[in-house]
């Protein structure tokens, strides 16, 4: 299991020599795709490789001369690698609108970097209706056309359902890890499961599957143990990766994350693509889920929340830790109804601030502490 979980980690934590290893072995075309919602499954079906765009750990510097200091960790630190020259071996980006700060990446990139491939889709707010439905369908029917004159490979229904269910593979797999993880907490470290999450945005979804599967029979058999320790969710970071020394930060001070509701984590793998006759429509059905809810939708139909609870009382944690994006808009406007309502049901939780530079770990220790005792009597 270690073999298998360093060759995870290698990719996590340098995505750039890993998917240009890929792509030399393979000459094959490597299509950047912005979080959270694009259908990889489509440019997966042209023969192209889809990879999630991913926040560097290098310091952001040329990058604000194009985007100011207040934006997220993701976008300056994607602007900052483009201008440097840092994905150039990306033959294509396709992006959408997640929120104001993305919604002008694709005019940075035209002006600064343009790959030979550029798209831009809109993707709907969840209103009621049929018609945001229809607009869906049409835009995802654009995507397939442009991919298909780029790549010069025809996206047939057989094509793009084989690529749905190697993708619904890997969605039913990555769901047994985190069911693993709830059951038996502290099995894998956090930072584990994270790597395990990114690794699978960044490589093939069939290579990803092999290796998920000797993982979780190698699991069957770890021995495992969380005596004392306090059990947290932990939710956030909405299309971006935590990093790897708060996770070992919470785990150091004796909790254990049984469950989360993380972009890389269980946000990015739940739902499967319900196949039909025309598999463009089940894409389609999938984005317009509204479980889990999330805050880049535009749905204020469905309580953020209840879904938290939903997953504290499952897991019978003790309490919450929110991670949040420093100028995140979207989860800064939720925030004081989630923070509100978990204190109304009784739930202890914390709000940790993370940011793309290095954060100080001295005061984030300081707050989680001052909060163990708290959650602890749960």
């Amino acid at each position: 299991m270690e073999d298998i979980l360093k060759r995870i980690f290698d990719i996590a934590k340098d995505p750039y020599q890993s998917v240009r290893d890929w792509k030399k072995a393979h000459n094959k075309k490597v299509i950047g795709c912005y979080p959270m919602y694009l259908p990889e499954e489509i440019i997966h079906a042209a023969g192209a490789l889809p990879v999630v765009i991913w926040r560097s750990n290098e310091a952001v510097t040329m990058g604000h001369s194009h985007v100011p200091p207040f934006n997220c960790g993701l976008t300056r630190s994607f602007v900052d690698d483009l201008v440097k020259g840092k994905l150039e071996f990306m033959d294509g980006m396709v992006f959408y609108r997640t929120c104001l700060q993305a919604q002008g990446l694709p005019f940075i990139v035209e002006q600064n970097a343009k790959p030979p491939y550029l798209e831009y889709l809109y993707l709907p707010a969840l209103y009621p209706g049929n018609s945001v439905r229809d607009f869906l369908i049409d835009e995802l029917e654009r995507l397939k056309s442009s991919i298909e004159e780029y790549t010069g490979n025809r996206v047939t229904d057989d094509r793009l359902a084989q690529s749905i269910d190697i993708y619904n593979k890997n969605r039913r797999l990555m769901n047994t890890l985190f069911e693993l993880r709830r059951n038996k907490p502290g099995i894998l470290r956090a930072k584990e499961v994270m790597a395990i999450s990114q690794a699978g945005m960044l490589m093939p979804k069939e290579e990803h599957n092999r290796l998920l599967e000797k993982l979780l029979r190698k699991l069957e058999v770890r021995e495992w143990g969380i005596q004392g320790r306090t059990k947290v969710v932990i939710y956030g970071g909405l299309c971006q990766t935590v990093q790897f020394d708060l996770l070992d930060l919470i785990e150091e001070l004796g909790m254990v994350v049984v469950d989360d509701d993380l972009y890389v984590g269980t946000r990015y793998y739940v739902n499967e693509v319900q196949l039909n006759d025309r598999p463009i429509l089940g894409l389609a059905d999938r984005y317009l889920k509204r479980i889990p809810p999330c805050a880049t939708k535009g749905d204020w139909e469905t309580d953020w929340t209840d879904y938290l609870i939903e997953k504290v009382r499952s897991t019978r944690a003790n309490g919450i830790i929110s991670l949040m994006i420093k100028f995140c808009p979207p989860h800064l406007c939720y925030y004081p109804d989630i923070k509100r309502k978990l204190a109304k049901e009784g739930i202890p939780e914390v709000l940790v601030e993370v940011e793309h530079e290095i954060v100080s770990l001295e005061q984030i220790k300081t707050r989680l502490q001052s909060n163990m005792e708290i959650m602890g009597g749960i």
